[in-house]
């Protein structure tokens, strides 16, 4: 909650070199393998080679148009706190942030984000914390919502799986958040009138952060409910690069059940583990292992290695991450 949370501390450069780092990657790296080993990757790089490319670009253009979107809706939390930063700015430093969740576990890029609302426009950390914490209230309610309306077919699936607890616990994690967040809003007044004196002001920043404007509920789970959808929508157009006739509803279900594993710390953006979810999932709809294989390789091509490569370079050539 300090104010002053040190660059080296937050910074991808420190944090890179750092034994949570170096593990996550290194499991990261088995369950890559053990994926890999399900179908043959000579057969899923035809398919691929086979598949409609312009299509893909599209879905790589859909993946990336989610980004404005993104910063229009953290300005959006910001603005009941009097905190007005342009849409531009929030969706570069939401741009780098995305880039360090997907280089580091732990969703460190969130944090991240408040450091560079510090650094850049000097914002306070536990005001920026307070929001972030509502966006990903927002982000996690939504996306449950959509796995179970989606998923009744593939949670048959998934029963008894390694995947499919993951995807337990990722849910029911995020229920209690949902409930501590509406605890926070009734119980931190009284929180903040008991804390020692130095944790008052961090905590009257903080709760000036968390949401509490019942008028922008509304176009705030709306832009949550078209960002997330833009995930389905991107898959189900690499499930018609590729000929896969699985239906949006499949896409819904399998983008969304990923975001919720990306969301547990064992590796950066879910890598492996989210491979391994979709790969199970697709092969069970009357499709080949290797095809299913190509609909994950190039799918994660564009939502996940993509943005370790533009997002290298938007890091070294911003002037706003030091």
């Amino acid at each position: 909650m300090s104010e002053s949370i040190s660059g080296r501390k937050i910074g991808l450069k420190a944090n890179i070199l750092s034994i949570r780092f170096i593990i996550s990657l290194i499991f990261a790296a088995v369950v890559i393998y053990i994926f890999l080993g399900f179908f043959s990757f000579r057969d899923a790089l035809a398919a691929i080679s086979r598949a409609s490319w312009p299509l893909l670009l599209l879905a790589l253009i859909v993946f990336y148009a989610s980004l404005p979107l993104r910063g229009a809706r953290w300005g959006i939390l910001l603005k009941p706190s009097d905190t007005n930063v342009s849409v531009s700015s929030l969706t570069h430093y939401y741009f780098l942030a995305w880039f360090a969740n997907a280089i580091l576990p732990a969703r460190i890029g969130d944090i991240y984000r408040a450091f560079l609302l510090k650094k850049n426009e000097n914002v306070s950390i536990p005001l920026s914390l307070g929001v972030l914490f509502s966006e990903r209230v927002f982000d996690l309610a939504v996306t449950a919502a959509l796995v179970v309306l989606s998923g009744s077919y593939f949670w048959a699936v998934l029963k008894n799986s390694d995947e499919g607890r993951y995807l337990l616990w990722g849910i029911l994690a995020t229920i209690f958040l949902i409930i501590i967040f509406a605890l926070g809003i009734l119980l931190l007044p009284h929180l903040i009138r008991l804390a020692p004196i130095s944790w008052k002001e961090p905590l009257q920043h903080f709760q000036s952060g968390i949401f509490k404007t019942p008028a922008l509920l509304p176009l705030s789970i709306t832009m949550t409910l078209v960002i997330w959808l833009s995930e389905a929508l991107r898959l189900y157009i690499v499930f018609l690069a590729l000929g896969v006739k699985s239906g949006f509803l499949a896409a819904v279900f399998i983008s969304q059940a990923s975001l919720i594993l990306m969301s547990i710390p064992l590796s950066p953006a879910g890598l492996g583990l989210v491979e391994l979810l979709m790969l199970r999932l697709l092969a069970s709809s009357d499709i080949s292992l290797a095809i299913a294989g190509a609909v994950t390789i190039a799918d994660r091509l564009i939502s996940y290695w993509s943005l370790v490569i533009f997002g290298t370079i938007a890091y070294i050539l911003s002037p706003r991450t030091r």
